[in-house]
């Protein structure tokens, strides 16, 4: 598909990304880069971003939390729903993510009906799965949420225990996949950012991934650096995940590379679990690091395992700094008390979810690693497209 007319029929006014293709193209200076950006990644992120304002509006419909034309305050929602605190958190994120999109309007803190209707759920996930059938697994993990919902709202039952019941383990090896082009981005991007740290002299190179989770990132690594990679040890605390991602790295790797498997626990001492300090060339991790409870541990266990000189690579969702309203990447996760209940810093980490390249910077700094760059530059990219929300972190340990 290479058409505007062909995606953009039957699409609200205020949906206009796929035409600022170009803009995007033009923001992104690195050319290696701008390439894994393509058209198709553009349109499909695009859908998705409407899937999430249908599934807003209906979760909010099916609680009874839709404004009315006297309006709605969060607190006042909480109150007739008996809603506890820690559910507020998704809870706003609905409010503000329609109210940014024009389906509800926000003054004074309170919220309205908007001016544009909301779109059917089932006719943009239909939608979304015709035009990447890969990421069509994404819409199930969103219509999960909206059919449990209620129950959610209810405190019946958490995020974690709705969107990683045994039932649904299935959907999230398909999610962290390769095929699924919405989730895969951070992969291609990641292993483009890996591929600039190969010893030009064809010397050892060692990488350490922390939450491998099935292994999509190793797969993409393994498979773009070949036999540049002499080492690869995949690590992962989930023993489902694990098993899928040891297979995946084995599977892709260079005959010439030694593909090491191990369980790690970020959240503790890596020492302790068989990682040796200043042996690794690269510490590499894919949508993991953000949900470090304390993220300056993780961040300085990780300069630990370097070699002198050696480099944290982090390929993530990435906050632009000057955004301050929600992104469509953010509403699943945000049920999860995993990805809500972090330690926060002024400046290091402002709040929970998506880090900026400001706080990414600052963190790095804070743990004694420098030279830090993000590629491409989210923020220099975000003042074309607003929404451009993927980027690597590289920073640098000392070389002596």
């Amino acid at each position: 598909m290479n058409n505007l007319a062909d995606i953009q029929h039957d699409r609200p006014a205020r949906r206009r990304n796929t035409a600022d293709f170009s803009d995007l193209q033009a923001a992104i200076a690195d050319e290696r880069v701008r390439d894994l950006f393509t058209f198709r990644f553009l349109a499909a992120t695009e859908t998705f971003d409407r899937l999430v304002d249908a599934a807003a509006h209906r979760i909010l419909s099916s609680i009874g939390a839709l404004p009315t034309a006297a309006g709605v305050t969060i607190q006042d929602t909480k109150k007739a729903l008996s809603i506890s605190w820690r559910r507020t958190i998704p809870l706003k994120f609905l409010y503000e993510k329609l109210s940014d999109t024009g389906v509800l309007d926000r003054r004074d803190g309170r919220y309205f009906p908007g001016t544009l209707p909301a779109e059917e759920f089932e006719t943009v996930a239909a939608e979304l799965a015709r035009l990447e059938p890969g990421a069509a697994v994404a819409a199930e993990l969103v219509q999960t949420l909206v059919d449990e919902a209620p129950r959610f709202f209810r405190n019946e039952a958490t995020g974690d225990e709705i969107l990683f019941s045994p039932q649904k383990l299935p959907l999230w090896l398909r999610y962290f996949s390769n095929a699924n082009l919405l989730y895969a981005i951070n992969n291609t991007l990641g292993a483009e950012a890996l591929s600039r740290l190969v010893p030009a002299d064809g010397s050892a190179f060692e990488i350490l991934e922390i939450g491998g989770g099935c292994g999509s990132a190793a797969e993409e690594a393994l498979r773009k650096l070949g036999p540049g990679i002499s080492r690869y040890r995949f690590t992962e605390v989930a023993e489902t995940f694990a098993r899928h991602g040891e297979r995946a790295a084995r599977a892709a790797a260079s005959s010439s590379t030694l593909v090491e498997s191990a369980r790690l626990d970020m959240t503790v001492p890596w020492a302790g679990q068989g990682i040796e300090p200043g042996t690794f060339d690269v510490v590499y991790s894919v949508n993991c690091f953000h949900v470090a409870p304390d993220l300056d541990f993780v961040v300085a266990e990780a300069a630990k395992a370097l070699k002198p000189g050696g480099t944290v690579v982090v390929s993530e969702c990435v906050r632009p700094t000057k955004l301050a309203r929600p992104i469509y990447v953010e509403f699943i996760f945000d049920f999860l008390d995993s990805f809500t209940d972090v330690a926060t810093d002024p400046v290091k980490r402002p709040t929970h979810g998506f880090l900026t390249p400001a706080a990414w910077r600052a963190t790095f700094e804070a743990a004694g690693l420098g030279d830090v760059k993000i590629l491409p530059d989210v923020d220099s990219v975000a003042e074309k497209y607003p929404d451009f929300v993927v980027g690597a972190v590289m920073a640098r340990a000392k070389t002596g």
